[in-house]
């Protein structure tokens, strides 16, 4: 086993990591003239001297650093000579910050640094949305040394899986940790909404896509099952098919929580409540942000006071977003997801079938998933309230909450 981990850009974490299978370290500055697969304002804080600091201590603990080029869009600017000028300067730097592995999800951006820079290595992002062996074999044959495969829809479909490990000779991966709905509906307009906020351009960026699809999880339980994470205990299955790289997530989070995910996966088991390794928020610790970055990168461009968008700090932090929480209302049961539960998988094709008709990971969330009563009616409420401010235009009119008047 191999891990690929996000970075939080804590020096004083690498050694622990060191410990463990962990190979590589992924993350990025807050925004390039690329972009990537995060706004901004989720970003750490950080300069090109803390970057090249954290990539040497990585370095003398024998982690490599892989750089996020991952932009699923660059809005056309690609084609002027402005921008091209500035991607040059941009890997010219990356390289004297120590930078040897970079992730791209454009078939021109990799072609471009295989043909300009081929000291890089490079692999490919989800957002290509590699899931398929046709599609697999275009970036091997452009040039790319890995592939991150489009784990939101395949990493319960075993018989693909198997024909793209066949197909290509270059190291692929996956993600095993995530919670984003099966075949995400939302994928694309997500990703580009990323790429355009992490730009430089300062574009206001609401990130509806994961609000609401947080939303629909809480109406349907089920979707914390449905969505295609990888147990611990289950690495072995993907390993006898070939598969040796694992991706964890999300990035800038705390260190002890970093290490929690890291530590079940090496030891291929974990107890307790499977939501603490998977959900992207909701820790105990604080995340490495101060206010005035929030200032900077989110309520800035809105150019609006921060008092008008109330409603959804308030929602963003009762959710444990960007901002800690004590609990964990969310429960996913370990114990009461069956042994056997990619067995099903054997037997299904997901894509093909409707929900409705199935039934299979309805039954085992009555079992496993369990949400805190008042949280769910409070958030549910607050979704629901600020979806219909979203969509109907409202957004600047919603009322403080209590107690912040």
């Amino acid at each position: 086993m191999k891990l690929t981990v996000p970075a939080n850009y804590d020096p004083e974490l690498v050694p622990e990591l060191a410990r463990y299978p962990v190979v590589e370290v992924y993350g990025k500055l807050p925004s390039d003239p690329v972009g990537g697969g995060r706004a901004s304002y989720m970003a750490s804080p950080l300069t090109e001297a803390d970057l090249a600091r954290y990539i040497a201590v990585l370095s003398r603990h024998g982690i490599a650093f892989n750089y996020l080029l991952n932009s699923s869009c660059q809005g056309n600017r690609e084609w002027t000579r402005a921008w091209q000028r500035q991607l040059m300067r941009l890997l010219e730097k990356l390289g004297t910050l120590g930078v040897r592995h970079l992730t791209v999800s454009t078939p021109f951006l990799l072609e471009v640094i295989k043909a300009r820079f081929p000291r890089f290595s490079v692999k490919v992002g989800i957002y290509a949305q590699v899931d398929t062996p046709r599609r697999a074999r275009f970036w091997e044959d452009l040039g790319a040394d890995a592939i991150n495969l489009e784990s939101f829809s395949i990493n319960r479909d075993f018989p693909r899986l198997a024909a793209i490990r066949a197909a290509v000779r270059c190291d692929l991966q996956l993600i095993a940790n995530h919670s984003c709905l099966p075949n995400c509906p939302l994928q694309s307009y997500h990703q580009n909404g990323f790429a355009h906020s992490s730009d430089g351009s300062r574009t206001v960026f609401v990130d509806y896509c994961f609000l609401r699809c947080s939303q629909m999880r809480l109406e349907d339980p089920a979707l914390f099952i449905k969505s295609g994470w990888i147990r611990p205990e289950d690495v072995a299955r993907y390993e006898a098919l070939g598969y040796t790289t694992f991706k964890l997530i999300e990035r800038g989070m705390p260190s002890a929580e970093l290490l929690r995910r890291v530590a079940a996966y090496s030891a291929r088991r974990f107890e307790g409540n499977l939501a603490e390794l998977l959900l992207p928020y909701c820790f105990k610790q604080p995340v490495r942000r101060p206010w005035s970055w929030f200032l900077r990168w989110f309520f800035k461009p809105f150019q609006l006071p921060p008092g008008k968008l109330w409603g959804l700090l308030d929602l963003v932090r009762s959710q444990g977003m960007l901002f800690p929480r004590p609990d964990q209302p969310i429960h996913i049961d370990a114990a009461r997801i069956p042994r056997d539960f990619l067995a099903a998988f054997e037997k299904r094709d997901c894509a093909a079938l409707d929900c409705r008709r199935c039934g299979y990971c309805e039954e085992i969330a009555r079992e496993a998933v369990r949400i805190e009563p008042e949280f769910h009616r409070r958030s549910l409420e607050q979704y629901r309230t600020m979806h219909s401010a979203l969509t109907t235009g409202g957004l600047w009119d919603l009322p403080p909450p209590e107690g912040a008047r």
